[in-house]
């Protein structure tokens, strides 16, 4: 159920807002649509322009606070608290809105903690400025879903016997995702051996992703579709292992099929390859 109120911030281990002394006054940049990049170009000799595909820059997030101590020792250390957490990052950190499922990633790059003797008794202010590289909005939970591969070969059926959780197994080599945001997710894809030559198509949208390559049991591959990383063991690059022509997939809004596949290993333990695939809902 949507809610109207901010509700709590959460920033590297502060809570700002309601329960906490750190009460948010304004907040510009969140629901406002970032500046778009578009890829126009004039109509020689004709009125108007050739149109093409908007996409949007960076978003900057602004945050107005109300610091309430209790005395000006006790401000004083709301004001270094908040200075701690507020330090140059060398990579974006999650802001979370926790009462509105909203999740972006950011940098603080504006400070503003003025010094009011007139008012420093017990309160004071302040003002942040957030960079978001990625402007995308995402959702609070991180979804995740699994399915064995389709393959010619018997095997032995799902769960596998591995010290990790995964979310329902799919049937026949498909799995459903559902995007609930209202723009394409970018899913990390996990495949996890024993596999040769596995596929990955989006069958919503027809995209597919093939990986010429040979993963043995233990071994697995980490594909972020946002990136483009391709990780054997979660580590070590392997963005040649894609086949060329490939199509990384997306989640586009609602409901997404994927189907898997792979081709068994000569004189395997019979035990079937797996995707997991995780995503978050995302909005612009």
């Amino acid at each position: 159920m949507a809610n109207g109120r901010l509700g709590r911030i959460q920033w590297d281990g502060l809570i700002f807002g309601p329960g906490s002394r750190y009460h948010v006054t304004t907040i510009h940049g969140l629901d406002d649509m970032p500046d778009i990049r578009a890829e126009d170009s004039e109509r020689p000799g004709q009125h108007g322009d050739y149109t093409g595909p908007d996409y949007t820059g960076a978003r900057t997030i602004q945050l107005g606070l109300t610091l309430l101590g209790e005395t000006p020792d006790d401000l004083r250390e709301l004001v270094l608290a908040l200075r701690a957490a507020t330090q140059p990052q060398t990579s974006p950190l999650p802001l979370a809105f926790l009462d509105q499922d909203t999740l972006i990633y950011g940098k603080v790059r504006r400070r503003s903690i003025p010094y009011d003797a007139e008012h420093l008794w017990s309160s004071g202010t302040a003002a942040l400025e957030v960079y978001c590289a990625d402007p995308f909005l995402y959702g609070l939970e991180e979804r995740s879903t699994s399915t064995t591969a389709y393959s010619r070969a018997a095997g032995r059926t799902y769960p596998l016997l591995y010290p990790r959780t995964y979310g329902s197994a799919g049937e026949s080599g498909r799995v459903t995702a559902v995007n609930a945001g209202a723009s394409p997710a970018y899913p990390t894809l996990r495949i996890d051996g024993p596999v040769a030559n596995p596929s990955i198509e989006q069958v919503t949208t027809g995209q597919s992703l093939i990986i010429d390559a040979t993963l043995q049991e233990g071994e697995y591959l980490l594909i972020d579709t946002r990136t483009r990383a391709v990780l054997y063991q979660g580590t070590s690059p392997r963005r040649s292992w894609v086949r060329a022509g490939s199509m990384w997939p997306l989640l586009k809004p609602g409901s997404n099929e994927l189907a898997y596949r792979g081709e068994a290993l000569p004189g395997g333990s019979g035990i079937p390859s797996l995707l997991t695939v995780t995503w978050r809902d995302t909005t612009l």
